[in-house]
């Protein structure tokens, strides 16, 4: 049990981590004309701001729980399933 909390707990800080870095990019893509990529990462940080939104609702950490259980499109980019 300890050694998979361990592990959850490392992938959702690598994934928090990348997300960071590609908040920190977007006045550059901006600057460089990159819209598409700059215009994705707005996308991931509304879905993270719905999650946590539903997240604070009473029994939301169970709603959001099987809301990105379900769907793999409600999910920040980092934090996507890899095809």
């Amino acid at each position: 049990m300890k050694k998979r909390l361990k592990h959850f707990s490392s992938k959702i800080g690598s994934g928090l981590k990348q997300e960071y870095q590609e908040t920190k990019d977007i006045p550059r893509h901006i600057k460089e004309g990159n819209y598409k990529e700059a215009k994705q990462q707005v996308v991931d940080i509304g879905k993270m701001l719905i999650i946590a939104f539903i997240w604070v609702l009473p029994a939301g950490a169970i709603l959001s729980g099987f809301i990105i259980k379900v769907s793999n499109k409600m999910r920040p980019t980092a934090f996507q399933k890899k095809k």
